[in-house]
């Protein structure tokens, strides 16, 4: 039988006030089964890293257009025929029990698909007592009545607003308004491009595909040069030269011989050439900066305030690299307490004897401040597990720092050997049963405040 959650969450809080805190050496091989002091069996290998949180993920709902040719649009003269989902017209119109319309097959869909609440005002909703069929205002609608958009074009249906949009996709007036297309000024030297009349589209293409246009322009030019070049050949009784050609020499194109018109296409293409090292120059500048934006969004460690929040990805997958080795260990970014503090970060492993239980500690790191520290480090630690969907379930522990514990004392290495924190920290099935990995994620926030 499986048991109610808060009577988990309880089970599960209990060993958390109870855990004894201890301190690890992640050198040492040997177990010290003094319940205050005990030791990991385990080693420091790799260095400290960030985890990048998931996209967030957006539900997906499924629009109805109110016309297949996406040129028809429906003025609304009353809200209450309006559905909250699709925006458009009630179709076979249900009314809930906390008052709201909606589409039948549009609530049926997102009850299915989204969760079992109200999508206006987050009241559950079951699908066999709280949903009616709304059939005076199904009456009401059927008595509107409203013009084809294809009735400029010859079209004479008319009919309610539902009816209408039935109607739309086989409407024998369709293709007509299909044909209404504004092609490029520059079709005639193959440019495709074509907009529809409604939209600024054909205005943007000839702001923004004119180099395009110049290079069209001027293979149409060269190409009528060399259609148009009917070159003939020179009398036979003469033997003079004419315009520094000989007898034997035939004259290039009436086109390329003007000069002026051939430095006007000089020109043209160099200027083609110069806005597209403009445009590569901006794209290279617009890639640099989006770096620059990613790198900027990162905290910086030493502005951290002495806080770590750990977002662990893949939490399934890792509990099982931890168990596999006892030698696997994972540890999170790097803090300071101040821009001039204390450096330290966290680590979690799993002991080999108690694979079931998730460790947790908290090391001392070196840093370029340490010469001015005072130590041993006298603060406090708070070790939050977060709860993704309900705070107050979130699992709190707080420690004190004590002098005569090596692991606050200044380190020797990059990172202490030592830590402190609890080799018992959580059972790794109550964390995934009591839904603390939403998505397989695990967050672990801890903040060290100096005392």
């Amino acid at each position: 039988m499986q048991r109610p959650q808060q009577q988990q969450q309880q089970e599960l809080k209990q060993p958390l006030k109870n855990r004894i805190p201890s301190v690890s050496s992640s050198t040492s091989t040997a177990v010290n089964t003094n319940p205050n002091h005990l030791a990991t069996t385990s080693t420091s290998a790799s260095n400290a890293a960030a985890v990048t949180p998931p996209n967030t993920l957006t539900p997906n709902r499924n629009y109805a257009a109110s016309d297949t040719s996406g040129e028809h649009d429906v003025d609304y003269t009353d809200a209450r025929y309006e559905c909250a989902i699709c925006i458009h017209w009630l179709n076979e119109p249900v009314l809930t029990s906390c008052g709201h319309r909606f589409c039948k097959s549009c609530l049926s869909d997102w009850l299915h698909n989204e969760n079992q609440c109200c999508p206006l005002d987050n009241k559950p909703l079951s699908a066999e007592h709280d949903i009616f069929p709304d059939n005076y205002t199904r009456r009401e609608i059927e008595q509107i009545k409203h013009k084809c958009p294809n009735s400029p074009l010859g079209c004479s249906v008319v009919a309610s607003p539902i009816e209408v949009d039935r109607h739309l996709p086989s409407c024998p007036y369709r293709r007509q308004q299909a044909q209404r297309e504004e092609k490029c000024p520059f079709a005639s030297i193959k440019c495709d491009f074509v907009g529809r009349p409604e939209t600024n589209a054909l205005e943007e293409h000839l702001k923004t595909d004119m180099p395009h246009h110049m290079q069209l322009m001027l293979q149409a030019f060269q190409q009528k040069a060399i259609a148009s070049w009917q070159p003939q050949k020179p009398n036979k009784g003469t033997g003079a030269v004419e315009n520094g050609f000989g007898s034997h020499q035939v004259q290039p194109p009436a086109q390329y011989a003007n000069e002026a018109d051939e430095q006007i296409v000089q020109a043209m293409y160099q200027r083609i050439v110069v806005l597209e090292q403009h445009t590569r120059e901006q794209d290279t500048r617009l890639e640099n900066l989006g770096k620059q934006l990613r790198l900027a969004r990162q905290v910086d460690p030493r502005y951290s305030n002495g806080t770590i929040v750990w977002q662990i990805e893949q939490f399934s997958a890792l509990v099982e690299r931890l168990r596999s080795n006892a030698n696997n260990q994972v540890y999170s970014h790097e803090c300071y307490t101040s821009p001039y503090g204390y450096k330290f970060c966290a680590r979690l492993n799993v002991q080999p004897r108690k694979p079931q239980m998730l460790s947790l500690h908290v090391h001392l790191m070196q840093s370029e401040n340490d010469f001015h520290l005072e130590w041993p480090f006298k603060g406090r630690i708070k070790l939050c597990m977060v709860h993704p969907n309900d705070g107050g379930q979130s699992q709190l522990d707080t420690i004190m720092t004590k002098p005569e514990i090596l692991a606050f004392h200044q380190p020797r290495e990059r990172i202490s050997t030592r830590g402190f924190g609890f080799l018992e920290y959580a059972n790794i099935s109550d964390i995934v049963g009591l839904g603390f990995c939403a998505n397989d994620r695990l967050v672990i926030k801890i903040e060290i405040n100096i005392v």
